[in-house]
Formats: C-alpha cells, sequence, structure tokens
C-alpha cells in the first residue's frame, strides 16, 4: 500500500524542531511516525516546498541529515486498490496506531478529523485517480485536496501535535507505552534485568554494558553497537539508537530516548536527542528536545523549573508568546545547533536551526544566529560558515556532506 504523511499549514507554527526537518520525522516516544507509518507499506512525503526539494534532491544518493532514508519519487503504485493519507502532526502511540489499522483494515474510503483537521485518509482507486488529478492541476495543500473528496467520516479520537510544547508532552505520555509495545512485539530480548536489545544482531554489533552498570527501573532498549561505559545510572523507559556511546558515570533519567550515533554524558532526563548528535560532557539536559548534529559544549546545562515553580512561557518570536501548561520545560533545538562551553539555556528556550551560543542564553534565538556571550554582539552565520561546520561534524562521522545539505540551510536563511 501506498502512505502519503503530509504536512498541513499548522505544521510551520510548531517551533525550530521542523524548521530543517518533516514533522513525521521529529522522535516522539520510541520512534518517529514516519517509522511507524512503514508498518503500513511504502511511505512517502508531501513536505514543505524547501523540504520537498531536499528530500527529492537527496534520493537514492544519501540519507537525509536526520538519518532515515529519503523517498523515491513519490508517484501512484498500482500494486494496492487504496492509498492512505496521514497527517505528519499525528501522535506515533498505540491509539495512532490501532486507529490506522483499523481504517486500513475497514477497505473502504474514509476519513478521520479532529474538528476541521484532516488527520488520516483512506481513499479508493477511483478517489485516488481523483485526487491525482486534482493535485497536478491545482497548487493545492494536501489537506484541502482531502477534504475536497467526498468520503464518509468515521469516529476516532487521535491526537495531533499542535503547539511546541506538544513534542515534550507527547513524548512523555508516549514512550512506556511504546516500549513496552517493542518489547511484546518481540523486536528485542533481555540481556539482562531490565536490559533489552535488539533481535538479530551478530557478536561483532552486540552492545557493550559495562559490569558496573546500575539499572535502577526499566525498561531499557538498546539497539546494535551501542556502549555504556561504568557507574552510570538507567531509569527506564530509556531507548538508545545504534553506535551511540553512553561516558562513564553518566545519569540517564526515565523517558529518556537518544538516537544513533550520539555521544552522551552527565544527567539527561525526559528528552529526546536526535542522531548525531553530541553532549559529551557533565551538564544537565531535562525535559528538552534535541534536533541532528548538534554540539553541546562541556557544561552546557538547561534550567527545566522557575524559581516561581510556575508555568512557564514560550516565545516563538520577537512578539509572539505563549502561556505553556507545562511546570517542567527545557530547550527545543533546530538541528545543527552549537554551544560554548559553560553555555545556560534558559527554561522554555527555543533555539533556532544552526545557532551558535555561548555564555546566558536568551529564550528565543532565530535561525542562524551566533551569540556568544554578553560581551560579543550577535551576529547571523553566512551560510559557508554552518555548512563549513557541518562538513567537519558529518566527516567524524563518516559521512559526507551533499550539495542538498547546502541548498537546505540558503533555504532556510531566506525563510
Amino acid at each position: 500500500m501506498d502512505i502519503f504523511v503530509f504536512e498541513d499549514s499548522e505544521v510551520p507554527a510548531l517551533g525550530p524542531l521542523i524548521t530543517a526537518r518533516p514533522a513525521c520525522d521529529i522522535t516522539i516516544g520510541i520512534g518517529t511516525l514516519h517509522e511507524m507509518l512503514t508498518q503500513f507499506g511504502n511511505v512517502r512525503r508531501l513536505l514543505r516546498p524547501h523540504l520537498q526539494q531536499y528530500v527529492e534532491d537527496l534520493a537514492g544518493t544519501r540519507t537525509p541529515h536526520w538519518g532515515y532514508y529519503a523517498d523515491p519519487k513519490h508517484t501512484f503504485q498500482n500494486d494496492s486498490d487504496h492509498v492512505l493519507f496521514v497527517n505528519a502532526r499525528l501522535i506515533p502511540n498505540r491509539s495512532s496506531l490501532v486507529a490506522l489499522q483499523n481504517l486500513v483494515n475497514a477497505n473502504r474510503s474514509r476519513k478521520i478529523s479532529d474538528g476541521n483537521t484532516i488527520v488520516a485518509a483512506l481513499l479508493d482507486h477511483k478517489k485516488k485517480e481523483q485526487f491525482t488529478q486534482l493535485l497536478i492541476s491545482r497548487n493545492w495543500l494536501p489537506e484541502d485536496l482531502i477534504d475536497q473528496i467526498d468520503t464518509p467520516f468515521i469516529d476516532n479520537e487521535l491526537q495531533l501535535i499542535k503547539s511546541p510544547e506538544d513534542f515534550l508532552t507527547a513524548h512523555e505520555e508516549t514512550i512506556e507505552e511504546m516500549t513496552e509495545l517493542a518489547i511484546d512485539s518481540g523486536q528485542y530480548i533481555e540481556l539482562r534485568p531490565g536490559i533489552f536489545q535488539k533481535k538479530k544482531i551478530d557478536s561483532s554489533t552486540a552492545a557493550r554494558i559495562d559490569d558496573f552498570v546500575s539499572v535502577q527501573s526499566g525498561p531499557i532498549l538498546i539497539d546494535e553497537g551501542v556502549s555504556v561505559g561504568p557507574f552510570c545510572c538507567l531509569e527506564g523507559p530509556i531507548k538508545i539508537g545504534s553506535g551511540t556511546q553512553i561516558h562513564p558515570h553518566s545519569w540517564l533519567r526515565p523517558a529518556t530516548t537518544i538516537g544513533q550515533g550520539c555521544r552522551v554524558a552527565g544527567e539527561v532526563f525526559s528528552s529526546v536527542i536526535e542522531n548525531f548528535s553530541n553532549k559529551a560532557h557533565a551538564g544537565f539536559l531535562g525535559h528538552s528536545h534535541l534536533g541532528s548534529w548538534i554540539n553541546f559544549g562541556a557544561g552546557t546545562i538547561t534550567s527545566n523549573l522557575k524559581v516561581s515553580y510556575g508555568p512557564i512561557r514560550i516565545r516563538l518570536n520577537t512578539k509572539h508568546i505563549i502561556q505553556t501548561d507545562r511546570q517542567f520545560f527545557g530547550a527545543l533545538c533546530g538541528d545543527f545547533t552549537k554551544t560554548a562551553i559553560h553555555t545556560s539555556l534558559p527554561c522554555g528556550a527555543l533555539i533556532g536551526v544552526a545557532a551558535t551560543l555561548g555564555g546566558n542564553v536568551t529564550n528565543f534565538v532565530p535561525a542562524l544566529s551566533t551569540k556568544l556571550g554578553e560581551n560579543h554582539r550577535e551576529t547571523t552565520a553566512t551560510i559557508e560558515q554552518v555548512i563549513t561546520a557541518l562538513d567537519r561534524m558529518m566527516n567524524r562521522r563518516g559521512i559526507h556532506l551533499h550539495q542538498a545539505d547546502r541548498d537546505l540551510i540558503s533555504a532556510i536563511s531566506t525563510l
């Protein structure tokens, strides 16, 4: 079956995490919506123009910078009578998985909505062709096209990401049930009490867990090639991606998910670190979400609780402030961000893509900004400066910079 995951008109308001990557490729719980949808068939993305171009330019040559494969050219296939459309803001949890499975099993054209928002739709062959013609003939957003097609709605309460804070809340609410689902599905085997390793891993890629690692609570899911040094304390649920190194004396607390190829040390609590990012030194990271290719300098810390213990406000731009419902809120950092040593990030910090920071940081940082402390004025990095640093980072992971990466940064600089 063909599955098309589409970004609707609300996606651009979701903060720095989605600037340089599709909303469906943001980790929530232990995985992404894109990963979840692959259970149903061949997934293709319908994205904002700068990301659609990036994915198409990379197809067949290299994975995107966030680490998951690029789509083939998105043409409809003829091996299925139906095609499934899913909103990229859908939270990848058990309820979503069950609802989509029921929609597919019904084998009839149906839609699921959240108020006036299309969440998912299954279109039969006739309506699939109708959608194709509309997509070719008009420059409409996918949700508008789906809305134009006459198909019955079915009742279902599915959750969408509606604001930046929802990435943190959805992650906290999802990680335990999705961890249990992964274990129940037989994907993992228990190495020792509380620690589960992915099946079908040979001895050369098996995880290396030091004998002096303390598992305070499980489950801890680990993929191939993971290394956990001595005197680490682990409190599940936790997910650690392939090739990641957890340095000695680290403390990973509940609801922590770390992607592949990361280097992590210090204290991490209720946070997501996407693929290929480093927090390799001491320092606290709490109730935060870091994109890919991020490097936190030694001693970088986040604040996740106000001294008043009150709800935390976030600043979407220089003028727009939102009062969240969260008492704990660290930082949301867009891809390619870097911090110098002893950088302090305040509660509710929204850090734009490719920012370079030091000292005491404000709670809103635009993309490509450079601010290295109170004695330095804020400047904007050039595309060449961003690309030079990214090229050096990628080379350390054995990944080559692509012209599409340069074009992506250039496009982001004009948003």
